[in-house]
């Protein structure tokens, strides 16, 4: 259990993944809510091609397959460009996201 910021809006009891990073740690949270379920757009996506039937099965599992690698890729990258961003100060912070 750690604690978080109420402002962070991440309900109690939350699962959590933590890394070491070369600047500390990230706290990486598995909501079960599956906030990264793609499926529907798989789907989509292959439908629009003209799969269909055992075909479109085989093909979803194969790129369902994929996203865990993709995700952790898409993190590893951007671990690389927080190791060498410059730190911003808190004014500069607020003013990036509009505050």
């Amino acid at each position: 259990m750690i604690p978080v910021p109420s402002s962070f809006n991440i309900a109690a009891g939350i699962p959590f993944r933590p890394k070491l990073t070369s600047r500390g740690i990230f706290y990486e949270y598995t909501d079960d809510r599956e906030f990264f379920d793609f499926d529907e757009e798989i789907l989509k996506d292959l439908i629009s091609q003209g799969l269909n039937g055992q075909e479109l099965l085989t093909e979803f599992r194969r790129l369902k397959a994929t996203l865990p690698k993709a995700m952790d890729k898409l993190l590893e990258l951007t671990e690389q460009e927080a190791n060498t961003a410059q730190a911003m100060t808190r004014e500069q912070f607020l003013k990036e996201i509009g505050l």
